[in-house]
């Protein structure tokens, strides 16, 4: 036998087996029966040819032989067990595994020429729906960041969507959960459209439902996240981003483009607040709503972790260990959390807005909030105030965060957006019709004109002018939803009822913003053109 084998040489023989690889990938997987107990730690390996293969150290042997192991360095293994790799996700393609036991040594060696194989890219082009990627495996992802969503928080984990661009401006959709989201977003929220942001994701999971588009997302532990790395690698892609530039670049947050899109293709599904308190399923939907209170009592912002984004008690000393997660805070984060009342021409709700959305809303951190107000203990500050209330909003909420909030339904809001530009196209695209309103199931239906219609809108009004009266969430509660109108702009219709039939249009297509008012002629309708 030669001294060293290559990995496509090595089977379940024997255990005496010596090869050399480079350490392309190295986490620790937690015990199955205790999350904060090691379990095992896992490997991704390369020899001289570029063959990879998974290796597994067991829990017990990490302080005498894994303790000391460092990504990208080279090492020599050497009796060990070779058996099938049953993994359900696979971090290779090789059909064995390694299992190191009491009797494999591993040692450091140095060798200049070794070659280095520490990504394995995946095309985007081969992850085409009709090409039927294969989701066994997980694969390495490299691209340019063209667009982002606002992090969904303040669930059990958070989610952050993104897409990316490859060389050949192809794109590829992504998702990056719990933690891994601040390997990202940090470079997103101080990026500047004159150098681009650059991931790189390795060993992400294929996601695909039936026939529509794949996405990749993180798999926790062995996923990998690196941003704009200053090594061949991403100097090599980078150089293709500037030899096929085609002009001036901008990257997007979710309110610029990926909602912007989803109106355009009619991806949005708008419901009213009745409808979303009377179902609280699962689906996510838009609401077309103006925030007419703000319900937090106290505390606008909070001192976070910056790993969980837990709260954490305000200490001076710095750095400071978070109770939740343990990681060890180097500087102070401060973040937002709002509880706001919202109406629609339906009914009331209470929607938590987090950090991004409050930041978005409001036009400051909560970081630079907290240095020019200090505490907010006592009372919300006024800029915060005038800065949300009264605010027509398009939100996006999951049905199933329902909770009770002091006798009102509360909702997690995951996007909100209040731009002129995507205001135009909703009121374009699904408010269109002056005659139509939805009914409870959410389609488009008819409206009757009736003068009774009046006396709803003048209570819509004064509801809205006061504010900061509590709102129930009974269905006769009906604002105007953002939109000014003058009383002598306005004419009562004939009292005649109209039992025309319903329409029924494409059920995305729906009208979460017509209402009695809708009846009534208007000669002038002014939208607030916010700050």
């Amino acid at each position: 036998m030669a001294l060293f084998s290559l990995l496509s040489q090595i089977n379940s023989s024997n255990t005496n087996w010596g090869v050399r690889a480079r350490l392309i990938r190295l986490y620790k997987q937690p015990s199955f029966t205790n999350k904060d107990e090691l379990g095992s730690l896992e490997m991704v390996l390369h020899d001289e040819v570029g063959d990879r293969i998974h290796a597994t150290l067991r829990a017990p042997l990490y302080e005498r032989i894994g303790k000391d192991l460092t990504e990208g360095k080279l090492y020599i293994f050497r009796n060990f067990i070779v058996v099938d790799n049953m993994s359900t996700f696979k971090t290779t393609h090789h059909r064995h595994k390694i299992n190191l036991f009491r009797k494999s040594v591993i040692r450091e060696f140095q060798d200049e020429n070794f070659p280095s194989f520490m990504y394995n890219f995946t095309e985007f082009e081969q992850l085409a729906p009709q090409n039927q990627p294969d989701a066994r495996y997980l694969i390495d992802v490299i691209g340019r960041v063209v667009s982002y969503q606002m992090p969904f928080e303040g669930a059990a984990t958070r989610r952050m969507e993104f897409r990316i661009q490859d060389s050949e401006n192809r794109q590829l959709s992504c998702t990056l959960w719990a933690e891994y989201i601040n390997d990202l977003l940090p470079y997103l929220e101080n990026s500047n459209d004159d150098e681009p942001v650059i991931v790189a994701i390795q060993f992400a999971r294929i996601h695909q439902f039936r026939d529509q588009d794949v996405k990749v997302a993180n798999t926790f532990h062995v996923t990998k996240v690196t941003v704009n790395e200053d090594n061949d690698v991403f100097k090599a892609f980078k150089k293709k981003l500037s030899i096929n530039d085609t002009g001036d670049f901008k990257m997007v947050t979710s309110s610029n483009y990926d909602i912007y899109d989803d109106l355009a293709n009619g991806k949005a599904k708008f419901r009213t607040l009745a409808y979303l308190n009377d179902h609280q399923d699962d689906d996510t939907y838009w609401v077309d709503a103006t925030i007419v209170d703000i319900q937090t009592p106290r505390d606008c912002w909070y001192l976070a972790c910056k790993k969980c984004a837990k709260r954490m008690v305000e200490v001076e000393e710095v750095p400071q260990i978070c109770e939740f997660c343990g990681f060890e805070n180097p500087m102070k984060i401060f973040r937002y959390k709002l509880d706001v009342m919202v109406v629609d021409s339906t009914g009331s709700a209470v929607f938590l807005l987090w950090n991004k959305a409050c930041a978005s809303l409001i036009g400051q951190t909560a970081a630079e909030m907290k240095e020019s107000h200090g505490d907010c203990s006592n009372a919300i500050p006024k800029v915060i105030e005038d800065a949300v209330l009264d605010k027509r909003v398009l939100f996006e909420v999951r049905g199933s965060s329902f909770k009770t909030f002091k006798g009102s339904a509360n909702y997690t809001v995951s996007r909100l957006a209040y731009d002129d530009e995507i205001m135009e196209l909703y009121t374009r695209i699904y408010t269109g019709n002056e005659d139509t309103t939805t009914d409870e199931h959410g389609n488009m239906t008819e409206m009757s004109s009736n003068s009774n219609s009046a006396e709803n809108m003048d209570s819509n009004k004064n509801k809205l002018e006061k504010g900061k009266e509590k709102c129930s969430p009974e269905v006769d509660q009906e604002p105007n939803n953002g939109v000014q109108i003058n009383d002598e702009d306005v004419e009562a219709v004939s009292n005649e009822t109209n039992d025309a039939p319903v329409k029924r249009t494409n059920e995305t297509l729906i009208n979460a913003n017509t209402d009695p008012v809708k009846t009534f002629k208007r000669r002038q309708v002014v939208v607030k053109k916010e700050k």
